[in-house]
């Protein structure tokens, strides 16, 4: 009796296989860097082209980092300002040295009060004579008419909540006559750095449309030159994705490239501004020494411009991709 079972014959040629999802992701992975690498090459190849767009991209982020910079550098300069803003009790005329002393060390023990210095009326009268020159003018007076006064240090970063709340303290003490600060300046200087905050990010946003639409016109440039072989590609099964790969890393690298540029025009800058700002700080008697941009916002700007090149790049790509059909 014949054997009616069907014997299945394996497959001759190209048959199916399943692969799993460790060599996809491998295999993926590596696409990513030979494409990486290959597009590093390509612009390295035209080194003027590509500098070009470079440079560009460097110049349009050196801009608002330099204001960046100039910052960084008025906020240290403000909290130097801040911190000698001192706040100068006048006592009643008369009061003995003692019991200004007294409440001196009081109010040093005050929350909101960095440190106090009491100033006896015999001091602030020769001191006085000093530096008016009235002398002689002095010595007929009967009796001291200036006032001892207490220097009140509020501690740095001080808020104005906190500051005005400090002042109606200071002025309830039975001992002090009247209470002068002048922090009007104070507040301006934070007001025009409130204005150059405000001033870097809408420069920031314009320059960075500046940099997508310039690296958006230079993938399209790529893609024009490139139709015939995306069509090619197409015509064998390429995805849109595998297609679009090379051009994002290309704007990926316009954009790395970029902000290293541009990282080194702000150290150029700070190098050549360093000593003349040393200079001029030391003729007003300061300390005062230009920063350059910190680590953490040379990589803002860093990651920023990968991000702007790789935005222009996807945007350039996806309006002109769909376009190209085998």
């Amino acid at each position: 009796m014949s054997d009616n079972r069907t014997q299945k014959t394996p497959p001759s040629g190209a048959s199916l296989q399943e692969i799993g999802l460790s060599k996809r992701l491998s295999a993926w992975l590596a696409h990513h860097q030979l494409v990486a690498v290959e597009t590093l090459l390509k612009l390295l190849a035209n080194p003027l082209g590509s500098l070009l767009t470079w440079l560009v991209i460097a110049i349009s982020l050196t801009l608002p980092g330099a204001l960046w910079m100039a910052l960084d550098n008025m906020e240290q300069l403000s909290g130097r300002f801040q911190e000698s803003g001192r706040i100068t009790l006048y006592l009643t005329p008369q009061t003995p040295a003692t019991d200004g002393q007294a409440l001196s060390d009081r109010i040093t023990g005050l929350e909101s009060v960095a440190s106090t210095e009491f100033i006896d009326a015999d001091t602030v009268l020769d001191e006085f004579r000093t530096n008016s020159g009235l002398e002689a003018a002095l010595d007929f007076l009967p009796q001291n008419p200036l006032p001892s006064v207490i220097l009140v240090e509020p501690p740095l970063g001080l808020q104005q909540a906190q500051l005005l709340e400090l002042l109606e303290q200071l002025k309830s003490y039975h001992l002090v006559d009247s209470v002068q600060v002048d922090m009007a300046w104070v507040e301006r200087l934070l007001a025009m750095l409130a204005l150059a905050e405000r001033l870097i990010g809408v420069l920031g946003l314009l320059l960075a449309l500046a940099i997508l639409l310039v690296v958006g016109n230079t993938i399209r440039l790529a893609i024009a030159a490139r139709v015939d072989e995306i069509r090619v590609v197409k015509l064998v099964g390429g995805t849109n994705a595998w297609v679009r790969r090379p051009f994002l890393y290309t704007g990926l690298w316009y954009g790395m490239v970029g902000g290293l540029l541009a990282w080194l025009l702000l150290i150029i800058c700070w190098l050549v501004l360093r000593g003349p700002v040393a200079d001029l700080a030391q003729l007003y008697g300061s300390a005062f020494v230009l920063q350059p941009l910190d680590a953490g916002a040379a990589m803002v700007l860093l990651l920023s411009a990968m991000l702007l090149g790789w935005l222009g790049a996807w945007w350039s790509v996806s309006r002109h991709l769909d376009q190209i059909e085998p």
